[in-house]
């Protein structure tokens, strides 16, 4: 080898060093920038009063997270800065079984599958700085593996995380409360077309958002597929109701098989629109009267003031039943705010399990 090409080999193999050295400089400095980043975000917990949650369908805990496994179930945050992150306690469930859905600032939908590989999930970044920002967060749908009583199958959101210097704000909210008991209708069960539940089913596409929006109030859903007031839903859920309020067979007061639904305070509207399962699956009309009859009365218990409706549920299911236990009850003792909806013909259009209709891409939901 001539010296000249000696030197020129040297050369390069000391521009290549100093080429590695900037390198793992310039990564030393990378690591340690988000290093500082995520040691400068400002990490809030879950229950922060903030945090606008739908009150009777999340689990609060003590500890600082909000638990639920009800679709539809939902928070309202506003604030300033770049960016927004959740934090979810990590599901040791490694199929997909849930789709977390978001809009920030009433911009479209984007949404997630779980399980995800991390724990923490970037719900937006780029935003003005200066800015107050709005996000809705919601989830979506679940498959109907046991969620009543496996908390794998359940959310667990742990915290919420924005920049280091931005502001986390009470967002304005609707002034009333409504809450809904539903079956796979208000769950969403196929609002999207008739294919697998992670991409044909869809809470907020329900009636009962849409009645929350005219009704100016916040909702929350509590639906659940094949479930009646005799009939078990999907997932092992209870039934709607029964006389000794257990865990196990009284879904109306319980959020799952170990939290209960606490009603601190009660919603302006409760309504109730079970009743379709226990026509489908046969159940006895005379158990399905005494049982709406007596969650007539064990609500009326707890929430005093509430305005309550008991509705015959679309497809005009059980209607003589459902029928019968308000007027039972109201004969009982009047009842001014109580009252039965009855939707007839116009409410039940393409409901009749015949196949798919104009309204309903499998004959039963709409």
């Amino acid at each position: 080898m001539s010296q000249f090409a000696a030197i020129s080999q040297s050369n390069l193999i000391i521009n290549n060093l100093t080429t590695l050295r900037e390198f793992s400089t310039m990564l030393r400095f990378g690591i340690l920038l988000m290093l500082s980043l995520t040691v400068r975000a400002l990490v809030i917990p879950a229950t922060d009063s903030r945090i606008y949650h739908s009150e009777y369908n999340w689990h609060k805990d003590p500890s600082g997270f909000l638990e639920t496994t009800n679709p539809g179930a939902y928070i309202r945050i506003a604030f300033t800065g770049t960016s927004i992150g959740i934090t979810l306690d990590k599901p040791l469930l490694t199929v997909p079984f849930c789709t977390l859905a978001w809009s920030i600032n009433g911009l479209p939908e984007q949404n997630v599958t779980l399980p995800t590989t991390s724990s923490f999930i970037l719900l937006a970044s780029g935003l003005e700085k200066e800015k107050t920002h709005s996000l809705f967060f919601y989830v979506k749908n679940a498959e109907f593996n046991d969620r009543w009583e496996n908390s794998d199958q359940q959310v667990k959101l742990i915290s919420v995380t924005i920049d280091d210097d931005a502001t986390l704000f009470a967002p304005k909210l609707a002034p009333k409360r409504l809450l809904v008991y539903a079956d796979s209708i208000g769950e969403g069960y196929y609002t999207i077309s008739c294919q697998d539940f992670l991409s044909s089913n869809d809470a907020y596409s329900t009636w009962p958002f849409t009645l929350a929006q005219a009704l100016n109030a916040e909702l929350s859903l509590v639906a659940w597929s094949t479930q009646g007031y005799t009939i078990r839903g999907w997932g092992n859920v209870p039934p709607l109701w029964s006389s000794n309020r257990g865990s196990n067979d009284s879904a109306w007061i319980w959020i799952t098989l170990k939290h209960p639904r606490t009603f601190e305070t009660c919603p302006d509207y409760i309504l109730n629109n079970l009743g379709g399962n226990d026509e489908y699956f046969s159940a006895n009309p005379d158990l399905v009267t005494a049982n709406a009859h007596g969650w007539l009365r064990d609500m009326r218990k707890t929430c005093p003031q509430s305005s309550i409706f008991l509705a015959v549920p679309f497809g005009r299911y059980m209607e003589d039943a459902i029928t019968k236990a308000y007027k039972d009850y109201q004969a009982d003792s009047y009842d001014a705010r109580t009252s039965l909806i009855q939707l007839g013909e116009q409410g039940s259009a393409g409901l009749t399990d015949s196949g798919a209709a104009i309204e309903s891409c499998d004959g039963l939901h709409p």
